[in-house]
C-alpha cells in the first residue's frame, strides 16, 4: 500500500495531452445513439491535433452516421504514475482523396488486417488530461 501523503494529480497542458496521445497505439472511441452509449477500442494515430483511425462497415460507422459527436480516451497505467487524456469532438468519415491521403500519411498500422478500409477523423472541440502519481 502506498502512502497517501505522496499522492498527487496534475492537469496536463494541451501540448502534453497531444504528446501523450502521439505515443499511444490504442484508444477508446465512445459513441451514443438513441441514448445508448458504446465504447470501441481502436488503433489510432494523431497528426496536426486530429485523431485518425480506420474501420470497416459495421456498428461504429452506423453510429457515427447517426451522431458524429464522440468522446475519445487513451490512458497508460504504471505502478507509480498513470495518465489519462480525454477529448470530445466530431467524427467524420473521410471521403475526399486529399483527406484520405492525410490520414494515410500518419503511418497508422492496425493490429489486425481485417478489411478496415474506411478512414475516420476526429476533430476535437475539447481536450483534457491528467497525470496521477502515488
Amino acid at each position: 500500500m502506498h502512502d497517501q501523503s505522496h499522492q498527487s494529480t496534475s492537469v496536463l497542458t494541451d501540448d502534453e495531452c497531444w504528446e501523450f496521445l502521439d505515443l499511444q497505439p490504442i484508444g477508446r472511441l465512445a459513441t451514443a445513439v438513441g441514448g445508448v452509449p458504446e465504447i470501441f477500442p481502436v488503433t489510432f494515430a494523431v497528426a496536426d491535433r486530429l485523431v485518425y483511425f480506420k474501420t470497416r462497415p459495421g456498428a461504429k460507422l452506423a453510429e457515427l452516421a447517426v451522431n458524429a459527436h464522440v468522446a475519445f480516451e487513451a490512458d497508460q497505467w504504471g505502478p507509480d504514475v498513470a495518465y489519462s487524456v480525454v477529448l470530445h469532438g466530431d467524427a467524420e468519415i473521410l471521403e475526399r482523396d486529399a483527406d484520405r491521403a492525410a490520414a494515410e500519411a500518419t503511418g497508422l498500422r492496425s493490429y489486425l488486417q481485417d478489411g478496415k478500409n474506411v478512414w475516420v477523423r476526429i476533430t476535437p472541440t475539447e481536450v483534457s488530461g491528467r497525470r496521477l502519481s502515488r
